[in-house]
Parts: C-alpha cells; structure tokens; sequence
C-alpha cells in the first residue's frame, strides 16, 4: 500500500510521501486541509480495513467497494454522517484501442479528502495536484478540492470523445472508400475477412459507447446532486460561489453524453452504410457471373454437341472444321454480348 498527501500550511501546499497508517490518522485529526492518496495495489483486506475502518472508522461496506473488482461498480454516492463516500469511474485506453475502466473511490468531508484506488493513475494524480487558486480562496478548501478531483476526471473524457469521433470517421471512409477497391481485386475470401473487420469495429465503438453512457448517466446524477447540496433557494453566498463550480462539471458532462448519443447514432448509420456497400458487392459479384455464365452456356452446348464421338458429326473429317466451329462460337459470343448492350444490361 502506498500512501502521499498534500497539505496546506498557510497558502501553500506540502508534498507528503511515504506515510505510514500513523500518519494517515493525524492528518485526518487537522483541522486544516489535507488530501490523501491511497494506492491499495496488492494491499491486503486485512491491511485496507485495519486503516480505513479501525483507524479511520469508515463504514466496512465502503472499504468493500474499494477492494472488488471494479467491473462490478457503477458511479455513486453515499452519505454517512461525518464524511461521503464516491465512486467515480474514469476510462484508460488499452494499446488495442479498447477501453479499460478505472475506478477512484472518495472520502471526502470537511476537512480532507482521501482517494482510494486499485489502479495505478499517474496522470490522473498529476493533474490533482495542481491546485486551482480558488481552493486558497474559499475557507471550504475541502469541498473544492473534490470539485477540482470531479472536474479532472471528466475532462479526462474529451480525448477519448475526440478518439472515438475519428475512428467513426476513419472507418466511414474506409468503409466508403474500399468498395471500389475490393471490386477490381480477386482476394475474395480476403475482402471478406476485411467486411467482418470493419464490422466488429463497429460494434466494438458501440459497446464502448453503451459503457460511456451508462458511466455518465451515473456521473451525471451524482454531479446533480452536489449542485442541489449547494444551491438551493435562500443559499448564503459562498454555497452559490461552490455551486457554479460543480454546475460546470454538470455542463460537461451532459456535453459529453451529447456526444456518446451523437456518435452511436454515427455508428447506428455506419452500420446500415456498411450492410448497403457490402450487399451492393454481393450484387455486382452476382451480376458478373450471371453475364459470364449466360455468355459460356451456349458456348458449351456447341462445344458439347460437336464433342460427339459420331463418325458422320458435320465437319468431322473437314479440314477446316476447327476453325469453323471456333469462328461460330466467337461470333456467338459477340452477339450475346451486343445483345446485352443493346438492352443496357451491361
């Protein structure tokens, strides 16, 4: 288990590295503000709960959110007396392009805020610290600081919303575009294995966009929420002051669930372009066979009928048989297809 904080002492913030549990209890005991990051790694049970239940007092079922597999969970919030507890899912994107969810679990009361993680998040807890100024500002240091963790969270949102945009877009013009392609090649069963490509591409996007949305939708009504705690009619000036921040993370969030249903509408006609190309192929790939078979069937009823093994066939024992025969069938091809032509059907 690895466990840092921050502090404020006056307007500035301290880095804290390498606590221990000890630690950990008299930073919660300040009355100022702190910010605690708890990596559980291969933390033990035992390990989480003798901090967060015994030392902290945490309500035990929370401590088990913190330590089951994060697929299991979906956004929330609870309220317990003296503290609330958050789950907030964030989203890492795999080398493969597929998404892996993410889970930071909340503590957060008056004084300090405490994060708890399975995963290692760098990123995210680099952005943490780098606390905006109007944390310094206001006395309620401590709600803003969980505003502030919100708000990083879900702009970690735009560049996966950006990545799916250009992969929707990527694969309608390859979809598009590699129609023509595939119609003048002969890798039959290759451009096959092409179409179930794309098309598990696509349906990969749209479970990646069923996930989002549900995250969001949870998050969303989690940031209503916080928003309702404080602004509310008759709120002092300062509960208004914290409410504009959170109703920005509220905008931002519904933005992006705009885009989740902007993007699986995409995906839904992408999918209805992708069945017209693919039937339209199969239409052509049809339609040349049938011109070639109707061109060699008459060919091969008078290769057929001249194949006889009979002694008195016309042009049997004529010199020029041969080429008589063969004249006959190219010219008979030649009307075939003039015949079609005729009728536009080539």
């Amino acid at each position: 288990m690895k466990i840092e904080a921050i502090k404020i002492d006056g307007n500035q913030p301290i880095n804290l590295t390498a606590l221990h549990m000890k630690d950990v209890v008299e930073l919660v005991k300040l009355e100022g503000f702190c910010w605690i990051d708890i990596d559980i790694g291969s933390t033990t049970e035992s390990g989480l709960m003798e901090l967060l239940v015994e030392r902290l007092d945490f309500h035990p079922a929370t401590v088990q959110d913190c330590l089951q597999p994060t697929a299991y969970h979906q956004p929330k919030i609870d309220e317990e007396q003296e503290y609330k507890f958050i789950t907030f899912l964030y989203y890492e994107q795999r080398p493969d392009g597929d998404l892996a969810v993410r889970e930071l679990n909340i503590y957060a009361s008056d004084t300090y805020v405490i994060t708890v993680h399975r995963h290692p998040c760098a990123e995210l807890l680099a952005a943490f610290r780098k606390f905006p100024r109007h944390i310094n500002e206001y006395e309620q240091r401590a709600v803003l600081f969980l505003q502030h963790i919100l708000d990083v969270i879900v702009d970690s949102y735009a560049r996966i919303m950006r990545d799916l945009q250009r992969k929707s877009d990527e694969m309608e013009i390859a979809i598009l575009q590699g129609r023509r392609k595939r119609m003048v090649s002969l890798h039959v069963f290759h451009h096959h294995d092409e179409e179930l490509a794309d098309m598990r591409q696509i349906l990969r996007s749209r479970q990646a966009l069923v996930m989002l949305r549900r995250t969001l939708a949870g998050e969303l009504r989690i940031i209503e929420g916080l928003v309702g705690e404080y602004d509310f009619e008759g709120a002092p000036e300062a509960s208004e002051e914290i409410a504009i921040y959170f109703r920005d993370i509220l905008d931002h969030v519904r933005k992006y669930l705009e885009i989740v249903e902007s993007e699986d509408s995409a995906l839904d006609h992408l999918m209805q372009v992708h069945s017209i190309v693919t039937g339209y192929r199969t239409n052509e790939i049809i339609y040349l066979l049938t011109i070639i078979s109707s061109v060699m069937l008459p060919l091969n009823l008078v290769v057929g009928f001249f194949g006889m093994n009979f002694r008195t066939l016309w042009l049997t024992n004529h010199p020029l048989g041969v080429w008589i025969v063969f004249g006959f069938m190219l010219a008979l091809a030649v009307a075939m297809f003039s015949y079609f032509r005729s009728k536009g059907w080539i």
